[in-house]
């Protein structure tokens, strides 16, 4: 029969029908089953905590039809374009199946048409890998659908799912995308445009390649006037009429004001259901019924406040060639990503909110610091400040220096927090040494791959692969929850299509920091706003965080919370450590910028929530080593892992050990004090092992 096809063509058509039914009586025993052809493939709707929609996952939109609803000339078109035997056969094309088979002997590719039915196999079943398996499985595929639909409703699914580019799938919403009219309007000349765009819907871009558009539409008009569905008054009228397409979809849609709202956020609900069991077996799985299944996913997004990081950014940093800003914000001891803004540029997919790691600079150091308080080190004790300084960590000599010279005689933990004093942390990284603090981030919720390899430069925030600044407000809501951390989280629930509940999320957290520890970390954090680096941040209510600078103004950072807020601003380029030292006439530094944005956005965000004291607490209340006298300012300008400190005076009996109420602004947090007392606590050697110093240990933090 197959060379009778291919070879006599009087008997083509009789040969091929007879083949079909052979074909379709042999694979039916064989056929797999169908499960899912009656639910459509369907985008997911995506909804912020009020219950507004602010995207889709997936591109499969559409409005689906009934195939009585159009004109005959519509389903006349299709057949033309792509199946004029649809309703002769039995779902194969014998002649297809001849020409992969001819080529795969001639060790070329499979190809050939295909059958409505079968593309119908191939779209939701097969794939489009090219292989003799895959065309042997479409046949299968094709033989049970045509066995258990019937030619209409092959029809009319293939008219709903086809895709005709510009993310229309199906005649419904395509007639829309590139008319602007509703299917049952379309006009012969304009279906036979959408019919001749099956073949190739990008490349057949009508507004990109009108004229190959055009002759593929006349094309198939002229097939359609060969079956006789088209008469010769009315070929010839529709040959005449010009494309005259509706303007642009892309142009409508910059027009529109761009994609969907929280485009970032959104994609970051895609790449989370992939994690999601309800969803199926395996991330592809779940990631395909995401978006595909026509789910509801509710989501943590608060809209009015995302609106207002993206109003701050843009009166900070909305002008031509600005960098660009990330704002996150996390809600302590919960992990709800309440706000995710990534950029102002809507056609910028990469989401450096989430996707970005970067150097964090000095706000890194509150990591730093609970390093310290778990080796029972006092923040009152005193370093000498002075800059540039060179140390021994882990054996290998390492240079640090002070933003600007910032520094000089002794100064206090609390003090250098509140300043930003790179060489008092470098000398308090050589005693804790830089696994400690790679735990005590990791504790907070500092990913493992950010802080790895340990080395003495993270305490400047010199990370061989940087930190998103969804990690960083994830990291400071811990501190915002008295040391609760909870892993941040988008989904709250999902609904199938028929408005079931499938999936509903569980808050993980865990108590992992002692809770009088940050506390103490908390009182400092409050001092760099109240009289430090981070005064632009004031927000007119309790407030505590820090800055980060990076070396030659590369990224920008303030990361900050309120008992009820925690959000992370980074300032940057997205092509790498662009410096940044001439933005609006001034350099980029944490305490710029980032916290204007931060101050100008929180105060909108927080506007309805009570005002709350920051959790604060005091050395007193841990048993921490008494401080020691630091020794004289050295005569050059080096020092070494070796280090001494100056006793603090005790608080006064009446002093609480600690307290929910932060200072008032006016009050100053910074710890000094000074004695007599001649104690010093024991200096823990540094390893004896000579380590090279890597490229990482050259970074600094500064601001």
């Amino acid at each position: 029969m197959l060379f009778i096809i291919a070879v006599v063509p009087p008997f083509r058509s009789a040969a091929a029908s007879v083949t079909s039914k052979i074909i379709l009586t042999v694979a039916t025993p064989l056929a797999p089953g169908t499960k899912g052809f009656d639910e459509l493939s369907k985008a997911s709707r995506v909804m912020a905590a009020d219950g507004t929609e602010i995207g889709q996952l997936g591109g499969e939109q559409r409005e689906p039809l009934k195939l009585d609803q159009l004109p005959p000339h519509v389903a006349k078109a299709v057949l033309a374009a792509e199946d004029a035997g649809f309703y002769d056969h039995s779902g194969v094309d014998p002649s297809a199946v001849f020409r992969a088979m001819f080529n795969m002997a001639k060790g070329g590719g499979v190809s050939g048409g295909s059958t409505i039915t079968q593309q119908l196999a191939k779209l939701n079943y097969t794939g489009s890998q090219r292989t003799i398996l895959r065309k042997f499985k479409e046949v299968l595929y094709a033989s049970q659908l045509e066995r258990k639909y019937s030619k209409d409703e092959l029809l009319e699914r293939y008219l709903n799912q086809v895709y005709l580019g510009y993310g229309a799938y199906g005649f419904g919403l395509a007639s829309q995308v590139y008319f602007g009219v509703d299917a049952a309007a379309l006009t012969p000349a304009q279906a036979a445009m959408l019919a001749g765009k099956i073949q190739a819907p990008n490349a057949l871009d009508p507004y990109a390649k009108a004229d190959a558009v055009k002759d593929r539409r006349d094309h198939v008009l002229r097939e359609m006037k060969k079956h006789g569905w088209l008469s010769d008054t009315d070929l010839s009228t529709a040959l005449a009429t010009p494309l005259d397409v509706a303007p642009d979809p892309e142009t409508r849609s910059a027009s529109a004001g761009g994609p969907g709202r929280a485009a970032h956020f959104v994609s970051l609900v895609g790449r989370e259901a992939g994690g999601i069991s309800a969803l199926g077996d395996n991330p592809e799985t779940r990631t395909k019924q995401a978006f595909t299944g026509g789910y509801t996913f509710e989501t943590t997004l608060d809209v009015e406040a995302e609106d207002a990081a993206v109003e701050a950014a843009r009166r900070q940093l909305g002008e031509e060639g600005d960098p660009t800003t990330a704002i996150v914000s996390v809600k302590p001891g919960d992990g709800a990503i309440r706000v995710l803004f990534g950029g102002l540029d809507p056609k910028v997919q990469f989401d450096p909110a989430t996707q970005g790691k970067r150097q964090p600079g000095s706000s890194f150091k509150p990591y730093v610091y609970l390093a310290m308080l778990d080796q029972r080190i006092d923040p009152r004790t005193e370093y000498d400040s002075g800059s540039p300084k060179t140390l021994q960590c882990r054996g290998a000599p390492w240079s640090v220096g002070n933003y600007e010279g910032e520094g000089g005689g002794a100064s206090s933990v609390d003090n250098a927090m509140t300043h930003s004093i790179n060489t008092v942390f470098a000398q308090v990284m050589v005693k804790v040494g830089p696994t400690a603090v790679q735990k005590a981030a990791e504790k907070v919720g500092i990913p493992h791959d950010s802080v790895t390899p340990a080395e003495c430069a993270i305490a400047l925030g010199g990370l061989r692969h940087g930190v998103s600044p969804l990690d960083q407000a994830a990291g400071f809501a811990t501190f915002a929850a008295k040391g609760v951390a909870a892993k941040p989280y988008a989904i709250t629930r999902i609904k199938d299509r028929d408005g079931k509940v499938i999936y509903t999320h569980r808050v993980d957290r865990d108590q992992a920091v002692d809770q009088t520890k940050v506390g103490v970390l908390n009182a400092s954090l409050v001092d760099v706003v109240e009289n430090g680096t981070g005064k632009a941040a004031s927000i007119g209510r309790p407030v505590a965080g820090k800055t980060g600078t990076t070396e030659n103004y590369g990224n920008a950072w303030f990361v900050g919370f309120t008992p009820q807020l925690a959000t992370a601003v980074w300032v940057g380029h997205l092509e790498g450590d662009v410096p940044m030292e001439n933005v609006h006439g001034t350099k980029v530094t944490g305490g710029s910028f980032p916290a204007r944005i931060f101050s100008q956005y929180m105060k909108a965000a927080t506007a309805d929530d009570p005002v709350e004291q920051i959790f604060t607490a005091s050395p007193d209340a841990l048993n921490l080593r008494p401080p020691a006298p630091p020794p004289p300012p050295p005569a050059q300008n080096t020092t070494t892992s070796s280090s001494t400190s100056v006793p603090v005076v005790p608080l006064p009996p009446t002093q609480p050990a600690f307290t929910v109420t932060s200072r008032p602004p006016s009050a100053p947090t910074t710890r000094r004090a000074t004695t007599t007392t001649t104690t010093s606590p024991p200096v823990e050697p540094a390893p004896t092992t000579t380590v090279a110093p890597s490229a990482a240990q050259g970074k600094n933090g500064k601001g």
